[in-house]
């Protein structure tokens, strides 16, 4: 019969990658603890891989100290129609500031906060113009040209994906 203690078959005092028995049973309760399903370390011949089932469960999108919105995401938008619309709208002139990880996109630093830039704004080289949250970290994402906002692009608290445009810069614009 099968054992159902994942460390009972492990016999040897010294581990793979420099890990000692007990060490091993520590990283597998952290794991365990932690919801993580995969670990990997070592270098050269010395490696170790530790793979474990988990229960899969749904995402909470955001902490009680994160933003509340009421905000639809996108429900301004029209549908998704497969016909052509009848004006087609001009396309963005303008440099792109896109999104450098999936995430949740903010446009200010806190909630009870003005956003960090708003359309017709001049921005310069390096300045912040939103937040994309991944994982709990805060990702400042700033312009990469010096210019004019033209386009705000992604709406508050909502998801945005790798690569997304999330405003549209004029560059070369001066201050109005």
């Amino acid at each position: 019969m099968a054992s159902t203690n994942p460390t009972e078959h492990i016999s040897d005092k010294s581990i793979t990658a420099g890990l000692t028995f007990e060490q091993l049973k520590e990283l597998m309760a952290v794991m365990r603890k932690e919801g993580v399903s995969e670990f990997r370390m070592g270098s050269g011949e010395n490696k170790i891989a530790i793979f474990r089932e988990c229960e899969i469960f749904e995402a909470s999108p955001m902490s009680q100290n994160s933003y509340t919105s009421n905000n639809t995401c996108g429900s301004d938008r029209r549908p998704f129609t497969d016909t052509e619309p009848s004006e087609k709208p001009a396309p963005s002139t303008g440099h792109p500031v896109t999104s450098p990880v999936v995430g949740v996109f903010y446009d200010s630093p806190a909630p009870d906060q003005d956003p960090y830039v708003s359309i017709g704004d001049y921005v310069q080289k390096g300045d912040v113009l939103c937040i994309v949250e991944a994982m709990k970290l805060m990702n400042e994402v700033t312009s990469p040209v010096s210019g004019v906002v033209t386009e705000i692009l992604a709406d508050r608290a909502c998801r945005v994906e790798f690569g997304q445009a999330l405003f549209i810069i004029e560059p070369g614009a001066t201050k109005g």
